[in-house]
């Protein structure tokens, strides 16, 4: 009780308005961490669950690597130090040797041959329960078949029945399986096709078998081979092959490692001679293209007897903006012309504002004319009548003028558009000239830009030409296999303490980033340990969270349920509110809250209900004239007569007076919703009615709008003796706190508290008050709602 009473000390000395002086200093709000932890733990651990699980999944579904490796030895004697050439380093030049040997080894070409040798056209695979397993040189048969027509990268299904007989089908969902023996040519799918049983044969599994084209078993060859040197100073270069099956990885190891050496012998001498003829060829090729396109370019420039067409197409250019320009300023003329015409003939043409530059110089003392013939005729009809002969006569004059200045105009006219015409002719003749020039450009440009890459080829190809010549004269390499390739024992990968060590690591890291992210957007209050954090205004009850379907049906809570925790809340707020004096004397109360929607009607019915049980005459006025709820809570139907109506000078207060069930208790509706509430508020019937109120009333309830949206709020704040400020839990932001304060300050509020409402209940239950705290009596909550904080 001690805290208590700081709290309610606090509020009496006047300092309710001020923050707490840590909350500006503090970098990393543990307290707010340690709540946003504690709420979202399962989840955090849930995570790092997740992470191990995909990691066990991947573990225990993907096969196992095994990886083989040889070692070679170039020996490499050069014979052109013989003759003094050495221009590059040891090194370097080992460096080059070696790299030239990894792409040999790489090349599609010896990929091939490698192929050719193995039996991997054709894959076994036994279908296991979790994974595949292939058996490459240990299946029970082997595949002959008809290479022109097979079903390539098709899976076949074996179903082996005995040694002399099997079922095969494409697709084992469809039981299309067909029935065949060992050793015997048959058709499937139109392609002949023979399996024959090996040493190794069993028939307690099934298999499934794929024939695969040479070119996705090179694909497959090359990019699980790697090939790279191991060292420099000696030459050497490292052979490694990684794939499921450790038999299959020692035999291609080997395979290339054999042939490397076979083709390393024969072919050496005879692949830089290819190369030569090559470029001889090339080189032959390339002259012929450099002479047919110097032809062509000295053809070009006598043709079109020009040497540089970009010239000529800058010149078409400004003729063309010339043209152009002189067309922009015709069509002016003609708008202008058209425009004078249009308005002349509407009567409504303004003579100050003709543009004369544009029109013929005789033209403008014809407009000066008929300007002044127009104002004649406006004066004449001023003295006589309609019909008279004067007003006839000058009106034959205007419309002779009229007829003579569209003369002139039409003219005009007919000259513009003869001489746009011409202009337009010869506008088409510069454009079909230039539309000629930049074909002849772009190609002349071509040509002489296929004209320089030629010339560099050429050159390029003298100079590799030269470099196979000497690497031919100067040396001869040969092949030592060092360290054969090697059957794998023991797999490389995945490693499954790193994959697990991986997952957590992830699932950690996932964990810090989803609670770090929930810290950050975190921002609502949702204990009252963090509200004391928040303010030092007192907080002088809370009031337990009610279930949402109980919450919509319910009104008076109080009343309805006075054993309930919930009344046992309502109860200790009214004890307080008489420790901090509201018992002294006749006081008005308001209960306000930042927005809608935390509570601040069923505080207000609840507690003058609790208040009128005490034995004191409570009212309670719905000032919420804009969205009224008080009413609902009472089961009243009619909210016409109400505060809106009493503080208009419509009606008298006892008019409106509505007796609840509660004894002691009455209630005022808002009324009709007027169109200016707050101004209600301010006048001067809003005192007189809580002045007259007071001589009926020992407490005054005013239900506000909330004054976070609206200033009807502070109004009503300003003309309490105290106020009750309501904060609802998992709801209210903490923002809301310093807008509080910020209101309090600057309207200079002191005597306010604060309720919090909407707070989790504890599963702790007392006595009988558990029959409304959880329903039916019943004590359980769902594991799963208590371990996600539902």
């Amino acid at each position: 009780m001690s805290n208590q009473q700081t709290r309610y000390q606090r509020n009496l000395e006047g300092n309710t308005s001020q923050k707490p002086q840590n909350q500006e200093s503090e970098v990393v709000d543990f307290y707010k961490l340690k709540t946003i932890l504690k709420k979202n733990l399962p989840w955090a651990i849930l995570l790092i669950a997740i992470a191990v699980f995909v990691a066990f999944i991947y573990v225990r579904y993907t096969n196992v690597k095994f990886q083989s490796y040889a070692e070679l030895k170039l020996n490499k004697r050069s014979e052109a130090s013989v003759f003094g050439f050495n221009p590059l380093k040891e090194e370097n030049s080992n460096l080059n040797t070696l790299s030239g040997e990894v792409e040999l080894i790489r090349s599609k070409l010896f990929l091939k041959q490698v192929i050719d040798k193995l039996p991997l056209d054709v894959s076994y695979h036994v279908i296991g329960r979790f994974k595949n397993e292939e058996r490459y040189r240990f299946s029970p048969f082997t595949v002959s078949y008809e290479k022109s027509c097979a079903n390539y990268d098709q899976k076949f299904y074996v179903d082996i029945i005995d040694k002399e007989n099997f079922k095969l089908t494409t697709n084992p969902d469809e039981d299309q399986w067909i029935n065949q023996k060992f050793g015997e040519y048959f058709t499937f799918n139109g392609c002949g096709y023979k399996l024959e049983t090996t040493p190794h044969f069993f028939n307690t599994e099934r298999l499934f078998f794929t024939i695969s084209t040479p070119e996705s078993l090179i694909n497959y060859v090359e990019s699980n081979l790697s090939v790279a040197p191991e060292n420099l100073n000696a030459n050497t270069i490292k052979i490694t092959f990684e794939d499921y099956n450790p038999y299959k990885v020692q035999a291609i190891v080997e395979q290339v490692s054999e042939l490397y050496t076979k083709y390393s012998k024969e072919q050496k001498n005879k692949a830089n001679q290819l190369k030569i003829e090559f470029l001889n060829k090339q080189l032959k090729q390339t002259e012929n293209e450099l002479s047919n396109y110097e032809t062509y370019i000295e053809e070009f420039t006598i043709k079109n007897k020009t040497v540089n067409p970009s010239q000529d197409v800058s010149r078409l250019i400004s003729e063309m903006v010339s043209m152009d320009s002189i067309l922009y300023g015709i069509n002016y003329q003609l708008a202008e012309i058209n425009n004078i015409q249009s308005q002349l003939d509407k009567d409504t043409l303004s003579f100050d504002k003709i543009n004369y530059l544009v029109l013929p110089s005789n033209m403008q003392p014809l407009f000066e004319e008929f300007s002044e013939l127009k104002r004649d005729y406006q004066m004449a009809k001023t003295r006589y009548k309609k019909e008279s002969q004067v007003l006839l006569q000058r009106n034959l004059e205007i419309n002779a003028l009229k007829d003579r200045i569209n003369n002139y105009l039409n003219n005009k006219v007919e000259i513009l558009q003869d001489r746009k015409s011409t202009i337009l002719n010869r506008k088409r003749e510069i454009e079909n000239k230039f539309n000629q020039l930049p074909a002849k450009t772009n190609e002349l440009n071509q040509k002489m830009r296929f004209y320089s890459l030629y010339e560099e080829l050429y050159l390029s190809l003298m100079q590799k030409k030269t470099e196979f010549e000497i690497a031919q004269a100067g040396t001869l390499s040969e092949v030592d296999i060092l360290t054969p390739a090697n059957l794998p024992k023991d797999p490389i990968g995945p490693s499954t303490n790193l994959i697990y060590i991986g997952s957590f690591a992830v699932g950690f890291i996932l964990s810090f980033i989803f609670i770090g992210l929930r810290y950050l957007l975190y921002d609502e209050i949702n204990s009252i340990h963090e509200l004391e954090r928040l303010t030092n205004i007192p907080i002088i009850a809370k009031i337990s969270r009610l279930k949402r379907y109980v919450a919509k049906k319910s009104g008076v809570i109080v009343s309805e349920k006075p054993r309930s925790q919930i009344s046992e809340a309502f109860r200790t707020l009214r004890t307080s509110l008489d420790f901090i004096g509201i018992k002294d004397g006749k006081k008005v109360i308001s209960i306000s809250s930042t927005t809608s929607g935390e509570g601040k009607t069923f505080i207000s019915v609840n507690l003058a209900a609790i208040l009128a049980m005490s034995s004191k005459k409570v009212i309670i006025l719905d000032l919420d004239m804009r969205k009224p709820r008080a009413q609902y809570a009472f089961n009243l139907e009619q909210n016409e007569m109400g505060i809106s109506s009493i503080l208009s000078g419509g009606i008298h207060w006892k008019e409106c007076i509505n007796i609840t069930k509660t004894e002691n208790l009455h209630f005022i509706p808002s009324g009709i919703l007027p169109p200016n509430p707050a101004e209600l508020l301010e006048g001067d019937h809003f005192s007189q009615l809580l002045n007259e109120l007071k001589q009926e009333y020992d407490i005054i309830l005013l239900d506000t709008p909330p004054i976070g949206l609206v200033s009807d709020g502070i109004i009503a704040l300003k003309k309490s003796d105290h106020s009750l400020f309501v904060v609802r839990a998992d709801y209210s932001k903490r923002s809301f706190i310093d807008d509080l304060h910020r209101s309090l300050n600057l309207n200079n509020i002191q005597n306010i508290s604060i309720i919090f409402n909407a707070v989790k209940k504890e599963n702790k239950g007392y006595g009988y008050y558990q029959d409304y705290y959880n329903d039916n009596g019943s004590r359980s909550i769902s594991t799963l709602k208590r371990l996600f904080n539902i």
